[in-house]
């Protein structure tokens, strides 16, 4: 699909561990290690997209890259600068160049403000534009994500939540940002409208030549718009490969469960359904060892007591996971990140 020039957006080793405080005074008893040493890149251009069950870090690592939260360690550098060491004059500008559209169109949206003054805001503080100047670019930008300009008057109210997403989307291309990180922003729509939105995101993504973070549970979706796909597990990234390679050919037993459950529209097609047992551990007290081990079906001894690495698998395919890496002798692997006593 894009047009590979270079990494755009670098993360490494990523973590985000929200402290448990309890008594009257407050103190740290224990973290939610939310992320917990994530890389991955974005290539310019290029829609990566981020997968896996509800509270595997998804979101949290999409505000992490922007820092609406701060992370607790790791390493964030997107066109060559480093972004968790920029004040905040110069984060503000980083901003421009990286933008975030929010998984509730309802919610994400001022209800006092007008449509006008929504898009507009980002225009009003970083001096771009101002009275009709500024009135005529937010008419553009709802031209440009399906929307009539005469609605630059409306409140959020007034408007359906498809409608509402692409006010979302109008706001964040107000600054012709270079990233774009797309929080499950078309989870809360209904089906025909999340297509009519994931066909305007490729298309702004193809004129405006942006890139993307695109998070998302919906595999069948995440396929249709990515170029790689990441599949997050208990804070951690277990398997990231192209598109079409992670679909034909999963590694890691936690992807291979994924795609399992993935619906196909021809009822003479046999599936073999491969079903998880027990729940998913807590952040708070994660597995020794692979985190997916105590719902692995494959784990070994070696599972339970040691992190399994990084493993190429050839072709920008790579997964974390023992078992499978026995069929990949020849393939170099990275050794895990041991904990480090993160900073509370």
């Amino acid at each position: 699909m894009s047009d590979q020039k270079g990494p755009l957006l670098q993360v490494e080793h990523l973590k985000k561990y929200f402290p448990i405080r309890k008594g009257i005074l407050s103190r740290v008893v224990g973290q939610v290690k939310a992320v917990d040493d994530v890389s991955f890149h974005v290539n310019q251009s290029e829609t990566l997209g981020l997968v896996g069950e509800s509270g595997c870090g998804k979101t949290t690592v999409g505000r992490s890259l922007l820092r609406l939260i701060e992370p607790t360690a790791g390493k964030v550098t997107f066109g060559g600068q480093d972004v968790l060491g920029l004040n905040g004059p110069d984060m503000r500008q980083m901003r421009r160049k990286m933008q975030i559209i929010f998984q509730d169109p309802y919610s994400s949206l001022n209800p006092r403000m007008t449509v006008l003054d929504i898009v507009g805001e980002a225009l009003t503080i970083h001096g771009i534009a101002k009275g009709r100047e500024r009135e005529q670019r937010v008419k553009q930008l709802l031209e440009r994500t399906g929307l009539s300009s005469r609605y630059v008057n409306r409140y959020p109210h007034e408007f359906s939540g498809g409608q509402r997403q692409r006010i979302g989307i109008a706001r964040a291309l107000a600054l012709n940002p270079e990233f774009i990180v797309c929080d499950e922003a078309v989870s809360a729509l209904d089906v025909s409208v999340q297509a009519q939105v994931i066909n305007l995101l490729m298309d702004l993504r193809e004129e405006f030549g942006l890139a993307y973070l695109f998070i998302a549970h919906d595999l069948s979706v995440v396929r249709h718009i990515s170029d790689r796909i990441a599949v997050m597990y208990l804070g951690e990234i277990v398997e990231t490969a192209t598109a079409d390679d992670l679909f034909a050919k999963p590694l890691h037993p936690y992807t291979q469960a994924l795609l399992s459950a993935v619906p196909v529209a021809d009822p003479t097609r046999e599936r073999n359904r491969i079903v998880l047992e027990g729940d998913v551990p807590t952040p708070i007290n994660p597995p020794s060892g692979c985190h997916f081990h105590p719902r692995c079906a494959f784990a070994e001894d070696i599972c339970k007591q040691v992190a399994p690495g990084t493993t190429d698998a050839g072709g920008g395919h790579t997964f974390r996971c023992h078992v499978a890496a026995r069929d990949f002798p020849d393939s170099a692997t990275t050794p895990a990140i041991q904990e480090s006593g993160a900073a509370s």
